[in-house]
């Protein structure tokens, strides 16, 4: 027992002794330690260390502090870092101060490592030189010396691991960026970008390793956050084809990409891309396109397997929502020139015709002022040729079924055509155009339907009175000097074209009509409603201007009863001018029979006034 005390109480000695020990050396060596190491060669060998990596000149402009606690730090202020390649190009980074932390053994022997380095108010400045050089370039330092192996790498093909030069397996670690600036200057265009407010950090902890950015910014008055993962980054440096996962997160939009990229110019895609858009008008002004779409565009998401090469995006797989249209198909994006082209085919289970075209067009209310107004650049803008089918579509109030449309705009004309449908048990075709400007400036809109229930079209228009309806043709044929959209009801000029079968005028009774046309100097047509005037075909044809519609021809013909109608409608007023006259059939017909007896003239011709659904009947007295 006296020996198994004595035994622990050498153990207990010997702990307390080697604890004293590590505490002297630890205070000794806390003590010691910025006499040891040098500040000048931590300094030196920080500014080499940069150089090394990024291949520019790198200058320390002021004395660094040197800290122990809670971990061995370099502090200094101002850094730049010039451009050996472009030494007349503004610095590729000035910053107001950094830091990094470093290892006290490596230190201690003469050469210190540095990591998780911390920039303080950069300013990062990247000039674009013909033949898409930039003053980021250099052809010396271990990242161009990483980027060059991997190029070599690539061009293998990596048929056999044996052919592959390893890279370089370097230590860099993290940088973050508080409140930096980030500055694009291209030569060659005259344009000019710029980041500012950015933070975030950049992990790459060795070179032949993968990179990770977690950064937030303000661009173009939008902050933006952008996440950004590559398991490439030298080939990605390198403007080649690289594995990258990209999800950028703005108010204006929100774009997820994965798959392979390249920075080239133009850039290089192949993946699957997810993009939300709360408004096409706000995204459009916020990257920078000239095009102005509609003030009523809402929003827009897709997702899509996309190819990007030779400055032409294909969008296949696509799954599409616009204006709250869903739809799926393929698009393809090409710039033509000066402008962006779109074109594709989108089949929906339901398209709001009306919507879909704000997405392209601006939809102001109407007029002529507004028309003055508006800005129709868009046309020159954007080339675009859609391919649309739709199982039900609407356009305003109207329903159709089996719908197959296109939509252009090219040459400064944008042309909406539905060249098949089905609606109220018929078909119909429609067509609308506007152009910019010329002979052909203004808006068109064209019309046609066959075989279609006339009551049923009157009532979701919510047309009422004592309209003919029936089994109609129709055919319209309208033009404005100002764009479609621009355009009210007094600037269309055209024709309107009506044919009924087996129809009926509803609350019209042609007993008591001329009952009345017999015994009242007017009445209205509130007191023949009682009844309907059943007709078997009808004919109408009218023409526009100036905000007037002109009845060039009226007929309605009936077994027993023909009635016709001509004379001008100022519809822009909801007035009336019209003259009537109602015959029965056996005298519109007595001028062909030779030999029968004196037929009595039973015929009643009216004035039609008053407004529109209540018009007044006026017999005329005399005839």
């Amino acid at each position: 027992m006296e020996r198994k005390k004595l035994h622990q109480r050498r153990w207990f000695r010997w702990i307390l002794a080697t604890t004293i020990v590590l505490v002297v050396v630890i205070v000794v060596t806390g003590i010691a330690l910025p006499f040891a190491i040098s500040t000048d060669l931590v300094r030196d060998r920080l500014e080499r260390d940069i150089s090394e990596w990024t291949g520019h000149e790198v200058e320390l402009l002021d004395n660094p502090d040197v800290g122990f606690w809670p971990v061995p730090r370099i502090e200094l202020n101002r850094i730049s870092v010039s451009s050996r390649t472009f030494p007349d190009a503004q610095p590729i980074m000035f910053a107001d101060e950094m830091k990094a932390d470093f290892s006290i053994l490596s230190a201690l022997r003469g050469k210190p490592s540095f990591s998780n380095f911390i920039l303080v108010r950069p300013i990062f400045t990247v000039e674009g030189f013909p033949e898409g050089i930039t003053s980021w370039n250099s052809r010396s330092g271990r990242i161009a010396e990483g980027m060059d192996i991997s190029i070599r790498n690539a061009e293998t093909g990596g048929s056999d691991d044996e052919d592959l030069q390893p890279i370089p397996a370097y230590r860099l670690g993290a940088v973050t960026v508080e409140n930096g600036t980030f500055t694009w200057i291209d030569h060659n265009s005259g344009d000019l970008e710029k980041v500012t407010a950015i933070n975030g950090t950049i992990s790459w902890p060795r070179l032949d390793g993968g990179v990770r950015a977690d950064i937030s910014g303000i661009y173009r008055g939008e902050a933006a956050t952008l996440d950004l993962t590559s398991s490439q980054p030298l080939l990605l440096l390198s403007q080649r084809s690289a594995e990258v996962t990209v999800d950028l997160q703005a108010t204006p939009m929100s774009v997820r990409f994965e798959g392979t990229a390249g920075l080239s110019d133009p850039p290089l895609a192949n993946g699957t891309i997810a993009m939300q858009i709360p408004s096409m008008r706000q995204a459009l002004e916020w990257i920078g396109t000239q095009i102005k779409p509609g003030e009523a565009i809402g929003a827009l998401s897709l997702d899509a397997e996309l190819q990007l090469q030779h400055g032409r995006a294909m969008l296949d797989k696509l799954i599409v929502e616009l204006e709250g249209n869903r739809g799926i198909g393929v698009l393809d994006f090409k710039q033509h020139e000066d402008k962006p082209g779109i074109s594709g085919t989108l089949a929906f289970n339901s398209l709001d015709i009306a919507s879909f075209l704000r997405a392209f067009t601006p939809l102001p209310t109407t007029g002529e002022d507004i028309a003055q107004t508006i800005d129709t650049s868009f046309l020159s803008q954007l080339m675009l040729d859609m391919r649309l089918s739709s199982q039900s579509a609407s356009f305003g109030p109207v329903s159709m079924t089996n719908v197959a449309a296109t939509a252009k705009i090219d040459e400064g004309r944008a042309t909406f055509d539905i060249g098949d449908a089905t609606a109220y048990g018929g078909s119909v075709l429609g067509r609308i155009t506007l152009a910019e400007s010329g002979v052909e400036g203004g808006g068109e809109i064209r019309f046609s339907a066959r075989n279609i229930n006339l009551e049923q079209a009157l009532n979701d228009l919510e047309i009422s009175g004592p309209f003919p309806q029936g089994t109609a043709t129709i055919n319209v044929a309208l033009s404005t000097p100002f764009p479609t959209w621009a355009t009210g009801l007094s600037d269309l000029s055209g024709k309107f074209e009506l044919s009924i079968i087996d129809g009926f005028v509803p609350s019209f009774d042609v007993t008591l009509f001329r009952e009345l046309a017999a015994t009242e100097r007017f009445f209205g047509l509130g007191g023949i409603s009682a009844g309907s005037f059943q007709f078997s075909s009808a004919e109408f044809e009218a023409r526009f201007a100036n905000g007037i519609a002109e009845i060039v021809r009226g007929e309605i013909n009936a077994d027993d009863e023909h009635l016709s109608l001509t004379g001008i409608i100022p519809y822009q007023r909801g007035g009336l001018a019209l003259i009537g006259v109602l015959d029965e059939a056996s005298e519109a017909e007595a001028g062909d029979e030779t030999e029968q007896a004196p037929v009595v003239d039973s015929s009643v011709q009216f004035f039609v006034g008053g407004s529109w659904p209540t018009p007044v009947i006026s017999p005329i007295i005399g005839n």
